[in-house]
């Protein structure tokens, strides 16, 4: 890829691409769960378990979609990753439990990912992550505020 002049064409585009090579890349080099799934269960994993987490809450910790969030549980718990009950307290809302397996598996893709994450940022300080962790962050925020605006 011949980066562009303009830095801030390349932090757009190169989002997207980075996204499209990481995803690529990284599930021929981790076995055990896709990155995406992975990632999910890791933000799971970082919610209170009792009472386990509602999909709504999960999608709001990711900011992604209930439906996008939705999609993906269905079908690890198809999988066995991931049990989805009824909440008892509201009908229309379900909770989310990772099962043994799923924790199994969790553990299994985290010790495969050592070596690709290694990799992934080699030749990179950590100033250089704490810089660009810094920027995503504002990108963020800034995504945000458009989203309220939009609403």
């Amino acid at each position: 890829m011949k980066p562009p002049k303009n830095t801030k064409h390349l932090l757009f585009g190169g989002t997207f691409m980075l996204a499209n090579k990481l995803q690529f890349v990284g599930e021929k080099m981790v076995d055990g769960l896709s990155l995406k799934q992975w990632f999910l269960l890791l933000n799971i994993l970082d919610l209170p378990s009792e009472p386990p987490p509602t999909i709504n809450q999960i999608a709001r910790a990711m900011d992604s979609t209930r439906q996008n969030i939705a999609k993906m549980l269905e079908i690890m718990e198809r999988e066995g990753l991931v049990t989805l009950e009824q909440n008892k307290s509201d009908r229309r809302s379900r909770n989310v439990r990772v099962t043994a397996f799923g924790l199994t598996r969790m553990k299994q893709t985290t010790d495969n990912a050592q070596e690709f994450l290694y990799r992934l940022y080699d030749g990179i300080t950590s100033e250089e992550c704490d810089a660009a962790a810094m920027v995503m962050k504002k990108m963020v925020y800034n995504l945000q505020k458009m989203q309220e605006e939009l609403q």
